[in-house]
Parts: C-alpha cells; structure tokens; sequence
C-alpha cells in the first residue's frame, strides 16, 4: 500500500512568487499541475461529539466496495482544518490511484475511495494504516461511507479505466437512506459532501489491513479482527429471523425461529443480562426461539426493543421482507423427467433479494438454484419475477422454493438484522 502526501500550501505559494509577473502557469518544482479532481463540502459534528484539536483529511482508496478492510492507497492533505464547526473544506486529488489500489478484469481496472476525516496523533502529516497486529497511530474521526453500516447515507469516488489503461474517469456517487438495498446515484463531481464526525472506535477498521476470519467474524467485538477495543457503554444486536411456510394437501404449515444475540462489545449477553421485545413480545437472548410471535410483521415495521442494566435501551425498527407467492408451478403439479420448470411470483414490500430452488424430497439435493437481486422499498408496488429452469433429469417427488430476505438495522458500532421468509410447496417429477 502506498501514502501519497499532498503538495504543502506553503509550495504552492512558493510556486506562484516565481512566477512573477510574466504570463503562464506555475513552474516551481512542487506544482503538480491542475487536481484532476476537486471535492468539496462541508466538515460537521454530530450530536453529543466534541472535537478541540485540529482536524486533516485524506483519501482512502480499496480495490472495491465489498475490500473495505484493507486500505490499497492512502492520499493526505495537507490543510489543517482548526475545530471550528461547521467547516468548509476543499480535497485536490492529482492523479489516478496506483495500479495495485485497482481491481482488474477483462474489461478494465476500477476502484473505490472514500473521504476520511482525521486527527494525526503520531504528528507525520499522514494518515497511516494499521498493520495486521499494530495499533492505531491516528484518530479516525469519521468518514464519507460506514464501515459496518451500508443503509447511512454517504458518499463515494470510483475511479474506472479501459483495459490498457485508457479513458481513466472519475465518478462521485451519493448513497442514499432507503428501505431496499442501497443504490449508488452518480452525481457531478462539484456536488458539495456532508462529512460528519462521529468520532466512534469502529471506524479504525477503516484502517485494518488485517483480513476478517471466521473466528474474528463471530466474535462480540466488531473490531477483532482488527485487535483494537470497540467502544464502551453501547448495545449490539446480531439477530436472524426465518419464517418458513410449507404447503401441504390441508393447508400450510408455519414455523417461525428467532436468533437473538446482544453484545456489549467484550462479551455476549443472555437473558441474565439483557431483555428483548419485538412488538411487545419477549425474545430468548443467545439462543433460538421459536415460539409463535418471534418473527417480525411481514412486508412491515417492527420494532424491537433491546435493555440491559447500564446501558442506553436500544430500538430497531425491523422491515422483514413480504411473504412471496408462487403463481408457478402450481401446487401438487406434476412434470416429465427432464422437463424445464416455469417459477413466477411477486415479491413483498422490503425484499433486498430472493432466490429459487428446487431439491430433493428425500435428500435435499439441489436440483437447480437461481439468485435474483430485486430490491423493493416500501414505496414501490412489487413487480412480477419469473424464471425458467434448465431441464431438470430426475424423478420422484421435489420441493419448490421460494425465499425472500431484507438484511438491515444495522449500526455504525457493529451489528445487524436478518430477515427470511422461505415459501415451499411440494411438485412431483415422473420417469
């Protein structure tokens, strides 16, 4: 990974003194020509946040969205901005990021940069990284997208060339609050960003050049991972919701199972130490319930409510995805070997995205499988989906499958929901 420090302001100055009174640009040995981009915007401080030293900016480059935790290219500036909110500032970037910042395919090279505000404790102008068993030699203070919360609004710089590095371009992208999967909207480059301060122990991961792992990945700290403390005094939830419907030749079959886990960011809690409601129903804590009630109104809000002596009392609004129907195939159908099913449903309000299946009665094996992205917010009426298989060669009875979730409620110091709702009903495939 490499640091790229900016062109000081005094060496600009500099530059332009020895221009002097003739005409032309600049031709001092600091001036790095015109930035090729310029972002500007706005530094705010969040509620209940103090901020008294003075504060630097940077530009932080991974290979993609989806490699946050490991910084490629880390562009300083050099302004010192004094704690004096809110602030106005300016970000100059002169060239295209490294190659080894870049993801590459076939088609090109791209990658993702987000604006991160600073405090430089270590007093070397730079923002440094955190290597895999190091620890943090600056303060992050906040940052223009969320390490562990993807629905907070924000914004992002991608920057994408052809293949042999040809037609580099820019593009600023906002991401917007909304009940479905956040989408990227371009917008102009020139367009004024909203940084806030928040100043919270989790954005270090920001920084991590150490890589997730399992272990890490189940862990109460959200930064373990990283090897840092997360921050005190603040409840997480982690918590999975199914609700499974089986047709049967009499009706439907319904089953409902919560997993609720709340950490305090060291250690897991159980109902000795916590409580949960959702809707006014209590929920088990560390472990599975699955008692009637213990899945979230379908295709609505729910809220659920987590207290624990000592701490704030933490609300969620919970948007489980609707229950999806099978218009096709139809319920007890039966079909030829190597026939090639026709699914159609509609999906529910707040469905991020659905997939369909088809198994085996007797040993669950996949037959074919189909993953669609949808996205429905609660605003917009749910489109007819449908697919068609690949010829299926089997014979014997097959279950149909049709499953929607919404991942959400996610929080800034770690944590998230994950709602499912699985529709099965039973087709038979002949010799």
């Amino acid at each position: 990974m490499r640091k790229s420090p900016r062109a000081s302001m005094g060496a600009l100055a500099t530059a332009m003194l020895m221009m002097g009174c003739g005409e032309g640009r600049p031709v001092g040995p600091d001036y790095r020509g015109e930035p090729l981009v310029t972002l500007r915007g706005q530094l705010r401080l969040a509620d209940h946040v103090q901020v008294d030293e003075p504060v630097r900016l940077a530009l932080v480059w991974y290979k993609s969205r989806t490699d946050s935790s490991q910084p490629r290219e880390i562009v300083t500036e050099d302004i010192v901005y004094e704690p004096s909110f809110p602030i106005e500032f300016t970000f100059h970037l002169y060239e295209p990021p490294p190659p080894e910042a870049l993801t590459e395919d076939v088609s090109g090279r791209f990658g993702h940069a987000i604006l991160v505000a600073y405090r430089d404790d270590n007093h070397n102008g730079e923002l440094d990284p955190i290597p895999p068993g190091g620890v943090p030699q600056d303060k992050v203070l906040g940052a223009t997208q969320s390490f562990f919360d993807p629905e907070a609004p924000g914004y992002a710089l991608s920057y994408t060339e052809d293949a042999g590095g040809r037609n580099g371009r820019f593009t600023l992208s906002h991401f917007p609050v909304g009940d479905a999967v956040p989408m990227a909207e371009p917008v102009p480059l020139d367009t004024p960003i909203t940084l806030t301060l928040t100043g919270e122990d989790e954005l270090a991961a920001l920084l991590c050049m150490a890589t997730r792992t399992i272990e890490t990945a189940g862990s109460p700290n959200p930064l373990a991972f990283c090897g840092l403390p997360a921050t005190p005094g603040i409840l997480r939830l982690h918590a999975t919701f199914v609700l499974r419907i089986d047709e049967t030749p009499t009706g439907e079959t319904v089953r409902e199972q919560a997993l609720v886990r709340v950490s305090d960011g060291s250690r897991w809690l159980t109902d000795a130490d916590a409580t949960a409601t959702l809707n006014g129903h209590p929920i088990h804590i560390g472990g599975g319930d699955t008692t009637p009630g213990v899945f979230p109104t379908p295709g609505a809000v729910s809220t659920l409510i987590v207290s624990a002596p000592g701490f704030p009392t933490a609300t969620y609004e919970l948007r489980a995805p609707g229950i999806p129907r099978l218009t096709s195939p139809a319920s007890g159908a039966t079909f030829p070997s190597g026939s090639s099913l026709h699914f159609a449903w509609s999906p529910g309000p707040f469905t991020w995205s659905s997939w369909v299946n088809l198994t085996a009665s007797t040993d669950s094996a996949v037959l074919w499988s189909d993953s669609t992205p949808i996205g429905v917010p609660s605003s917009a009426p749910p489109l007819p989906f449908d697919i068609t298989t690949s010829p299926i060669a089997y014979t014997g009875d097959a279950f149909a499958r049709l499953t929607a979730f919404n991942q959400g409620s996610f929080s800034r110091y770690g944590g998230s929901t994950w709602s499912q709702v699985e529709y099965t009903r039973r087709v038979t495939f002949t010799p």
